[in-house]
Formats: C-alpha cells, sequence, structure tokens
C-alpha cells in the first residue's frame, strides 16, 4: 500500500481528526475562548513603593483620596544621605508629586532660620516644625505648593506638587491644604 506521504500511518487522519476535535474543546479556534484570553489594554501598576526610595511614603491611592489627583508612575533616586520619588500621570509630566527625605543634623531654630521659605506659613502638627508655602510657575512646570518639615528623628522632607504649566495661579493655591494634609499623612507613615 503506497502512502501519501512518507511517514505517516494510515491512521493519521483518525489522529488528525482527534486533534482537532481536542483542540476544539480546549477552546482553540473558538472565538468566547479568545476574548477571554485577550491582553487586557487597561494599564495596571505596581505599588508606588516598589520604586524604591521615599516612594514607600507616598501611596498613589492616598495620594489620589487626600490630593484628589490620580497617578501611575513612580520612579526614586539616591545621592548622599537623601532619597526622593517622584510620581506622575502616564499623560505627561504634570502635574506630579515629588518627595525629598534628607537625614540631617540640625534643631528647629536652624531649621525655620536657614531650611523655611521666605513668605511661607507655617504648620502646626507637622513634625517638630513645618511650612508650607506656594511656588508660582516657572522652569516649564505649572504652579505648586511645597510643605516642608523637620522630623522627630532627624530627617527634611519636602513634598512638592506641581501643576500643568496651563493650570491658573487661584487653582493651585486652592491646593496647599490638601497637600499640607497630604504631609501629615506622609509623616505619620514614616513613623
Amino acid at each position: 500500500m503506497s502512502m501519501p506521504w512518507p511517514g505517516i500511518r494510515s491512521g493519521a487522519p483518525v489522529v488528525v481528526s482527534l486533534l482537532a476535535v481536542l483542540a476544539a474543546a480546549a477552546g482553540c479556534g473558538n472565538e468566547r475562548a479568545e476574548a477571554r484570553f485577550a491582553a487586557s489594554t487597561a494599564p495596571s501598576r505596581a505599588p508606588a513603593a516598589a520604586a524604591g526610595g521615599a516612594c514607600y511614603m507616598v501611596e498613589y491611592d492616598v495620594v489620589e483620596q487626600t490630593v484628589g489627583t490620580s497617578f501611575d508612575l513612580a520612579a526614586s533616586s539616591a545621592a548622599g544621605d537623601t532619597v526622593t520619588c517622584a510620581l506622575q500621570t502616564r499623560g505627561g509630566s504634570f502635574p506630579d508629586v515629588t518627595l525629598a527625605v534628607t537625614s540631617v543634623k540640625v534643631d528647629t531654630a536652624v531649621f525655620r532660620s536657614t531650611v523655611v521659605p521666605k513668605g511661607s506659613t507655617s504648620v502646626a502638627g507637622l513634625g517638630k516644625a513645618g511650612y508650607s508655602v506656594f511656588r508660582p510657575a516657572g522652569q516649564g512646570a505649572g504652579p505648586g505648593v511645597e510643605v516642608g518639615w523637620l522630623t522627630g528623628d532627624g530627617r527634611l522632607l519636602v513634598l512638592r506638587y506641581r501643576c500643568a504649566p496651563e493650570v491658573p495661579a487661584a487653582d493651585a493655591a486652592a491646593l496647599v491644604p490638601k497637600v499640607t494634609a497630604l504631609a501629615k499623612k506622609v509623616d505619620e507613615s514614616a513613623v
């Protein structure tokens, strides 16, 4: 008996048919099965803390609940005694939130005289001493808010929220209490 293809036995049609049945049962060729296993187009995000650095102190959900902005990306850096974290949206560079944490050997008096910017407001209940200040737009960024404080364990923390360049100054100034509230939550998480 001659075979149409070398190496294939006469029972090959049965095997091929059996494989087709198994493939169909497994969902191959089934549109519903393909849709069930299709890749998601919705981006997922790792926790901000996964970025390292100071990012363990600023989780996405806490920032969104406190400030009202949802962030998707986190990155960190370290240099000397300073670790940082930056949060951004997938949509662009702004708005952003940055946190810098530096080990320092200063007391409250030195903090107030050398670190606290002119025109800032004292923030009660934030570390040993704290301030908030509105920052005008500049260097490609929109207006923003800065909150800084000296912790009880000798660290200087500076939290900044910068808006997109087109955001009116009044809208950014309205964020001062929200960013201050976020700073207090960051301070609590750092203990």
